[in-house]
């Protein structure tokens, strides 16, 4: 495991990737829907490639096992209380991805958002996160220790979020990761072998290599 991570990467920064699918969950009785919020599907950074680690040794839901509340925010807003679209009922771990229940709020904004997910207008969810501990493998998916092997900037490395912490997640509008989003639970055929969340980065790597002379 290591505390290095991409390019302008601190521990507790806020991270945000993007995925979608179908609504096909909604409930307007309860102003509920289900979702996926993350399967960890390949994103691809300008850096490289990330990959999030999904299982209960990984994923911090410290936020909402608490009595804390993780809300549902428009687009990664949160400057004010017109940016709360909703908050999650519930968040767990199952069959390979993080499964959330939205509530829509009942206000403007609110029912503006639960009127587009119901008519299927918009479906993108994309989670906020931070990252507390990375794995480096290299493209032979070898553990690599930066601190002590020589790896260039152009190396393709992966680092894998090992442990993460859900902040919040968003209704947005260009989505990313197909393969997660708004929809019913049950319906997909994947597997948690068939996805895998994907991420490289080079901050703290290139910087050394570049006091090192090594290029």
């Amino acid at each position: 495991m290591s505390s290095i991570g991409p390019r302008g990467w601190s521990p507790g920064q806020t991270i945000n990737r993007f995925i979608d699918a179908k609504p096909s969950s909604y409930n307007k009785a309860t102003h509920t829907v289900d979702c996926v919020i993350s399967r960890g599907s390949p994103v691809q950074r300008f850096y490289g490639t990330e990959i999030l680690r999904i299982d209960e040794r990984s994923v911090d839901l410290s936020r909402m096992e608490n009595g804390s509340m993780i809300p549902l925010l428009d687009s990664h807003q949160s400057g004010g209380i017109a940016s709360a679209l909703g908050r999650f009922l519930d968040i767990r771990i199952a069959r390979g991805a993080l499964l959330g229940e939205i509530l829509f709020n009942q206000t403007p904004n609110g029912k503006m958002a639960e009127g587009m997910v119901e008519r299927g207008e918009i479906v993108g969810i994309s989670a906020g996160y931070s990252v507390q501990s990375w794995e480096i493998t290299d493209e032979a998916g070898k553990v690599v220790d930066p601190d002590v092997q020589q790896i260039r900037w152009d190396d393709d490395l992966t680092f894998t979020a090992t442990r993460w912490c859900l902040h919040e997640a968003s209704l947005v509008s260009v989505p990313a990761d197909h393969l997660s989003g708004i929809r019913s639970f049950g319906t997909s055929g994947d597997t948690a072998e068939d996805i895998r969340a994907r991420m490289g980065a080079r901050a703290r790597i290139s910087a050394r290599n570049s006091a090192a002379g090594i290029f």
